[in-house]
């Protein structure tokens, strides 16, 4: 029999009678793993099995090790949180078949975590970032690109910690693992977000509150990713307006959506990852070539609007998705490094092809959001045009991945069978397809969504919920990772001061004026070009 401590406090209040008095069932009472099925929100399917791993075939031959949850248990740091495995998936079995599927698709991996960061923090932005840094002033950008950047992981730090704090206690509780992965692997069937880690921190109203700002993130940037593909396009094949190709390119796009969760990209993010570094080089090479103009770097910008817009824009992060990624890898700890490493590659390939792109076309563009207006059309043109339309579906996919988890847990679908699961992210992608047909303002987009929702996301909400949660000596005590030792004797005082300046300050400056100036500019490109307009930012016609 399993320790009464595998299920929490009091199991039997919780959960009914003893569970292995009771058939391995999801019904009410007999979860395996102690689920606490009213969690978050979420309404499991309590007619669907949940396949039990065998205790007597468990890795270790003792269940109450493999899952960590016996009463010895007094604390766990973060190297105790990895996934568990077992020996009743099916790792074992060879074929080159199922090798090949496990390569392509198995993403679990730092490596893999590298490769979605990397991938999902690029894509269509390589676009836009030379008209950002133009608009901004190149010396303002590269300041903002590589500082904000920094303040960006230092608060995805903080979700870090709070991500391995709730699932220390739900470990603890036995309210983790309630499922067995292909492999053998115990973990957990609810996929962790954003607003997950905001309601454990502080509670269920600020949880909405991420909730939505994440839900419009993700929107602004998958209709980013849409309108990207169909203006690229338009720049080598014009025959088609730019909204024609909306319609063309969608369908396909949209598809990628339905791929059921961030461990089926491997093979797309290494294929995304070649097209950006192929179409950095080409834009690096052919602006070095071409020659750069004097004074471009000095230039600032044309007025504080046209700051604000390229801010948005330079200083983003991902927060919105990344706990989706942190959670499905098995050592979830090692996130830090993937997230650390994914940045600095973006780094590399975004500031050198854009400062060569403006030095290059200082005027063009200022006109053009896309960079493939300002270039002339070649072979080598078209090729990373079709290769970023590989990676603007990756990033899609990986962006729109939390949106339609949010939506299945809204229509009860999530924990269902995959060929209810999928179908029912249909009408998400459809009205995404719509909204990027409705207002393709390449650039404006991209600012207005940024400007709303990533100064909330990336810093306002992680420090507060940082200072809230850890504000009693006795949950900083209970945190698996502790402050770096650089902070000495000060301890946590530090990162609570540091966490209130960059709350009150992003407020005020990204979310206030980006917001207010975004807005401005939306308005502007509506009254000019109409909403469902058939070409935006598109250069007259020769004849």
């Amino acid at each position: 029999m399993r320790p009464d401590s595998y299920l929490g406090p009091n199991p039997a209040a919780r959960h009914g009678p003893d569970p292995d008095a009771l058939p391995h069932t999801n019904g009410v009472g007999s979860s395996p793993y102690g689920v606490n099925d009213a969690y978050c929100g979420d309404i499991i399917d309590k007619t669907v099995p949940i396949p039990a791993p065998d205790p007597k075939q468990a890795g270790s031959g003792d269940w109450s090790k493999d899952v960590r949850h016996t009463e010895e248990t007094v604390d766990l740091q973060a190297n105790d949180l990895d996934d568990v495995p077992t020996d009743n998936g099916t790792s074992k079995k060879s074929g080159l078949l199922r090798k090949a599927t496990r390569f392509c698709s198995e993403g679990h991996t730092a490596w893999d975590a590298f490769l979605s960061v990397a991938s999902s923090a690029v894509g269509q932005v390589i676009l836009t970032y030379p008209y950002q840094l133009a608009i901004m002033g190149i010396i303002p950008g590269i300041f903002i690109g590589i500082g904000v950047g920094l303040l960006n992981f230092y608060t995805l730090w903080l979700l870090i910690l709070l991500y391995l704090h709730r699932k220390k206690q739900m470990v603890k509780a036995g309210e983790w693992y309630n499922d067995v992965d292909s492999n053998g692997y115990l973990r957990r069937r609810q996929t962790t977000q954003y607003h997950d880690i905001i309601h454990f921190s502080l509670g269920g109203f600020w949880a909405l509150i991420g909730q939505l700002l994440t839900a419009l993130h993700i929107i602004g940037v998958a209709i980013s990713q849409v309108v990207a593909s169909s203006s690229s396009q338009y720049t080598i094949n014009p025959q088609y307006s730019k909204r024609d190709w909306t319609l063309i390119l969608g369908a396909p796009v949209l598809i990628f959506g339905l791929l059921a969760s961030f461990r089926s990209v491997r093979l797309l993010n290494i294929l995304a990852l070649v097209g950006t570094n192929y179409s950095c080089l080409y834009f690096f090479v052919y602006s070095v070539h071409r020659g750069g103009h004097k004074g471009v770097v000095t230039r600032p910008p044309k007025s504080i609007q046209d700051f604000f817009l390229g801010a948005a824009v330079v200083g983003s992060a991902g927060h919105a998705i990344y706990m989706e990624m942190m959670d499905a890898m098995r050592r979830s700890r090692h996130f830090t490094i993937s997230a650390f490493a994914g940045w600095v590659w973006n780094i590399l390939l975004l500031l050198p092809h854009s400062i060569a792109i403006v030095l290059a076309f200082p005027q063009e563009i200022l006109t053009q959001a896309n960079v493939y207006a300002v270039l002339p059309n070649s072979g080598w043109k078209s090729v990373s045009v079709y290769l970023m339309l590989f990676h603007n579906i990756s990033a899609f996919t990986l962006h729109t991945n939390p949106l339609l988890y949010m939506w299945e847990r809204l229509i009860r679908t999530h924990h269902r069978a995959w060929y209810i699961r999928i179908p029912s992210r249909l009408p998400v992608l459809a009205a995404i397809w719509v909204l990027a047909l409705a207002i393709p303002f390449y650039g404006t987009i991209n600012s207005l969504f940024d400007a709303f929702c990533n100064s909330l996301t990336a810093f306002f909400l992680p420090c507060l919920a940082f200072n809230w949660y850890y504000r009693t000596e006795q949950r900083r005590k209970e945190c698996p990772v502790q402050p770096p030792w650089i902070f000495g004797r000060w301890g946590w005082k530090p990162l609570f001061a540091i966490n209130l300046f960059l709350l009150l300050f992003f407020l005020g400056t990204s979310t206030g004026c980006g917001i207010y100036y975004s807005l401005k500019q939306l308005i502007s490109n509506i009254n000019q070009f109409h909403v469902f307009a058939a070409c935006f930012q598109c250069k007259p016609k020769k004849g």
